[in-house]
């Protein structure tokens, strides 16, 4: 009867998850309607996605250490009310100013939510039964993420981008109710213990600056006096945590929790895994909708195989490390993404569905490797104080590892892209020499090129290349060459024969213009078919090339999982 009330609570705490973690994808898909139908700039648009997994990473330590002393289920519950309000605010957003702070209440919500619903879904399992309950969660937190842009992407499409709000709400009502029938809300245990109110200041201040400067390093310049100011701001304030959890005598952070190499790795592999899943989705759908012109749902449902097989393959390797041992499950975990990397190097603006699908499928199934055992070895044999660090820790981790896929990801497609945009420039440069038309008609060409490459993209330079081979030379540019080519040869013809002789010539003289129109059409069109198939394979690679340098990054970070040799060491 125990163990049968504590699955039910083990899935009330799924619920605060997934509630947290689809939040930080569901909206990719609906940033272009939300920044048309507010009418807000790039920057904000940005904010608004990136104020959320910097709140949580930055709150999440603090928060969790204040739902030790003050209860679990009654933060767990405000957790829920909180994200409910944020997320009304969101729906009703009508600038992006307000979208920006109602997306901050939202994540103070989220950041209460994660570690505590970590925290009491593992603490009401036996802990001869705590794997179930790890597994579980550990499934509901990549399954959720990966599902974001699918479900916004339906959403979005059929009701309106405020419905990726709204749809929250329901679930946070049920939520709250489920808390009181089930949670122990009033009489629960509770650790007397005072705030550490100096190292949350410097804990927060470290994390803060360090996400600050993902966020706005490819704005200011990694190598900014901006951007070096908030290295150093938050190396200093993490020094002096260390220094202050060392001495207080409850501190913010138990620094226990570090000597167990155990979990060491495992907060290493939770950044590294979270930075390479998010690299694809973020990146493959921009890629498919920039790129081969789909439709977001189209592109979000292509990714959904991610999230299929972290479903089904995450539970089974919790399962599997007792029996083949955590190095070679995570190890392989990691080479399977280096695969999927690898596999993704090769498509192409070409590339069919099941081209895209297959190795989005090898994706989830490494990241679903990775998962399932870390999820348990982040908390398995923890118990009270320890075990809400290790959440609190665990949490800001992976929030850092998707601020910093961000920042690497995005910071390097825009760099490979803007080298790619001149390389376009330039050969379209060398190529508009070989059409035949004077120095005007092909500087008019290149114009609309360049424009089109800074401001649209692919699409509309293939747009674009089509009209000017159509037109080619026009039908006023053709009658004015006839005209003058007929006065030049007039010229040369005895003044009593010019009458004669005048529409013989200008019969000629057509044969002739319309000739080397059809040349120069030909050459345009010949112009614009090379300028389409370079542009696409200079495109496309700013995407591919990422992940083709990405692929054996991925293996060496595989060598983490040697860390996991051994016992873990007793702290508690």
């Amino acid at each position: 009867m125990k163990q049968s009330k504590g699955i039910k609570i083990v899935f009330l705490m799924c619920l605060g998850i997934f509630l947290c973690m689809i939040d930080t994808t569901i909206m990719n898909i609906a940033l272009p309607a939300i920044q048309s139908s507010l009418g807000t700039t790039l920057e904000k648009m940005s904010w608004i996605l990136n104020i959320y997994t910097m709140s949580i990473a930055v709150l999440a330590i603090p928060l969790g250490r204040i739902a030790d002393i003050f209860g679990k289920a009654k933060m767990y519950i405000i957790g829920l009310f909180v994200f409910g309000f944020g997320s009304v605010l969101c729906a009703f957003a009508n600038t992006g100013d307000f979208l920006i702070l109602s997306r901050l209440i939202q994540s103070i919500g989220a950041a209460i939510l994660f570690p505590t619903s970590m925290v009491i879904g593992v603490s009401a399992m036996p802990l001869a039964k705590r794997n179930i309950a790890l597994g579980i969660l550990g499934v509901t937190q990549g399954l959720s993420a990966a599902l974001g842009p699918v479900i916004g992407g339906v959403i979005t499409q059929n009701l309106g981008w405020r419905w990726v709000f709204f749809v929250n709400i329901p679930i946070c009502i049920i939520g709250i109710i489920l808390c009181f029938v089930l949670l122990h809300v009033r009489n629960e245990e509770r650790v007397v213990s005072k705030i550490d109110w100096i190292g949350c200041v410097l804990c927060s201040s470290t994390i803060f600056l360090f996400t600050l400067v993902l966020v706005k390093g490819n704005t200011w310049g990694w190598m900014s006096g901006v951007a070096w100011a908030c290295y150093i701001s938050s190396f200093i304030s993490f020094i002096l945590f260390i220094v202050v959890e060392r001495k207080v005598v409850s501190p913010m952070v138990n620094l226990q929790l570090f000597k167990d190499r155990i979990f060491v790795g495992a907060s290493i592999v939770v950044i590294l895994s979270n930075l390479f899943l998010i690299g694809v989705t973020v990146l493959l759908p921009t890629f498919l909708t920039k790129m081969q012109n789909r439709t977001e749902l189209i592109a979000s449902l292509l990714v959904t195989p991610i999230s299929a097989m972290i479903f089904l393959v995450s539970p089974f390797a919790g399962i599997l490390i007792n029996k083949i041992g955590k190095v070679p499950i995570i190890l392989l975990g990691f080479i399977a993404m280096s695969v999927s990397y690898y596999w993704l190097q090769m498509i192409s603006i070409q590339s069919t569905n099941k081209e895209i699908i297959l190795p989005c499928m090898v994706l989830g199934i490494g990241y679903g490797l990775v998962v399932g055992p870390i999820t348990i070895l982040t908390a398995s044999s923890f118990e009270g104080e320890l075990l809400t660090a290790s959440q609190s820790v665990v949490s800001m981790l992976r929030q850092v590892g998707i601020v910093l896929a961000v920042a690497i990801f995005v910071s390097s497609l825009t760099h490979n892209l803007t080298i790619n945009k001149n390389k376009i420039e330039q050969y379209a440069e060398e190529k508009v020499r070989e059409i035949h038309v004077d120095k005007k008609e092909q500087d008019k060409i290149l114009h609309v090129v360049y424009e089109k490459i800074n401001n649209k993209g692919l699409e509309e330079i293939k747009k674009n290349n089509q009209e000017e081979k159509l037109n080619g030379m026009t039908k006023e540019q053709k009658e004015a060459l006839i005209q003058q080519n007929v006065i030049t040869v007039l010229k040369g013809v005895p003044e009593e024969f010019k009458e004669i002789k005048k529409a013989e010539i200008t019969k000629q003289v057509s044969k002739e213009v319309e000739k080397k129109s059809e040349k120069i059409n030909t050459e345009i069109l010949k112009y614009s078919k090379d300028i389409d198939q370079y542009a696409e394979k200079e495109l496309a690679s700013s995407f591919t090339d990422l992940y083709k340098v990405s692929a054996p990054i991925i293996l060496v970070c595989g060598l983490v999982s040697l860390l996991f040799i051994g016992r873990r060491r007793d702290l508690v």
